[in-house]
């Protein structure tokens, strides 16, 4: 699998558009574990999230918590209780329990992907709409 294609599949619920500077075949999933596709999810999410105007930390804090649900590796820059709440409420809409997540470099193999799909598109979104709700982006008014 691509990972454009992998990140088309877990995002296909919310209006991002992920763009890759190049992209990843990944075998299997567990090729997610190299840190250098950690990085290359976190930054082209956390570009995408800015595209639709998320503040830059919970553009960055969904970032970082999806590369984090597919690698398994921890975040580089994002305040770590963010991303920890990111788990929590994508394990709630995904799973209906905030301590269930999955990783998907766990996965035996892609076909596996499928069994869970669904509740991660479910997870991905709920975890993106906090984020949006979480974070906002200051007022750039000057209203006394």
């Amino acid at each position: 699998m691509m990972l454009s294609e992998l990140l088309r599949k877990l995002c296909a619920l919310i209006p991002l558009t992920i763009t890759l500077p190049d992209d990843v075949t990944l075998e299997t999933p567990s090729d997610l574990m190299n840190p250098e596709v950690h990085h290359i999810i976190g930054d082209a999410v956390t570009q995408a999230a800015l595209k639709q105007y998320l503040s830059f930390r919970a553009s960055v804090a969904f970032g970082e918590w999806l590369a984090s649900l597919c690698t398994g590796w921890s975040t580089r820059y994002s305040n770590e209780n963010d991303v920890l709440w990111l788990d929590e409420v994508f394990g709630n809409a995904a799973f209906g329990n905030p301590h269930e997540v999955v990783r998907i470099y766990l996965l035996p193999d892609w076909k596996a992907l499928d069994d869970y799909l669904v509740n991660i598109q479910e997870g991905v979104e709920a975890a993106f709409e906090e984020a949006r709700k979480m974070f906002v982006r200051p007022s750039t008014s000057k209203h006394a």
